[in-house]
């Protein structure tokens, strides 16, 4: 019986490189292709399938929380995350949720396949440098607050925590009494000591790390 691949991707060209890679892989397999979470739900629910390759924005989704919302259709399924958001933000939480890898979309094609054969395989994927990672924070002494306050100055953890709520640099000088320039100058230290490029990432980082 040929594998039965699902394939939830918004993006048609990268959808198309997906099945390209998939079909040199593995010709015999039946692939099924979604833009949109909701009717991936759908699909789940009416057929049976062997594989689950997943974007993680896509419409009518919400990111970590899309992991357990597939369970309850199909408990069983591997599930292989592929994205371009930041494998060193979202790799581990979405493995966390019980993923069972997770690929960067700038991966190269012969990682992609092994990504593929390990979750078919019952295995775990990510990266050297995520599981890297992994290892560290799993025999790390200090919890992850603790650790965002090592990294931070106090007053530059009060400004990130600031930023990570949406309030703009001039809303944050007045809330703490300093001059937009200092404000300014504390967001691009804070972003140069967690790793961050923008907001929406530091954003990221206190809901991973708070």
């Amino acid at each position: 019986m040929n594998i039965q691949i699902i394939v939830a991707e918004d993006h048609p060209l990268v959808l198309m490189g997906i099945q390209h890679l998939l079909m040199e892989h593995m010709p015999g397999a039946v692939i099924a292709t979604t833009g949109d979470f909701t009717k991936t739900l759908v699909m789940l629910e009416k057929q049976k399938f062997d594989l689950l390759i997943m974007d993680i924005n896509l419409p009518g989704g919400d990111k970590v929380g899309m992991i357990s919302q597939v369970r309850m259709k199909q408990p069983a399924i591997p599930i292989l995350v592929c994205s371009s958001y930041d494998e060193q933000l979202y790799a581990l939480p979405f493995l966390k949720a019980g993923a069972n890898g997770y690929i960067s979309k700038t991966a190269i094609n012969e990682d992609f396949k092994l990504a593929v054969d390990n979750v078919l395989s019952g295995r775990i994927y990510a990266s050297p440098t995520v599981m890297q990672n992994a290892f560290g924070q799993l025999f790390s002494t200090k919890n992850s607050q603790d650790s965002v306050a090592d990294k931070l100055s106090d007053k530059e953890l009060e400004v990130a925590k600031l930023l990570s709520k949406g309030l703009s640099t001039k809303a944050i000088s007045n809330h703490i009494h300093l001059s937009s320039s200092s404000v300014s100058s504390y967001k691009t230290k804070i972003f140069e000591k967690l790793g961050v490029n923008n907001v929406i990432e530091l954003t990221t980082y206190f809901e991973l790390n708070g």
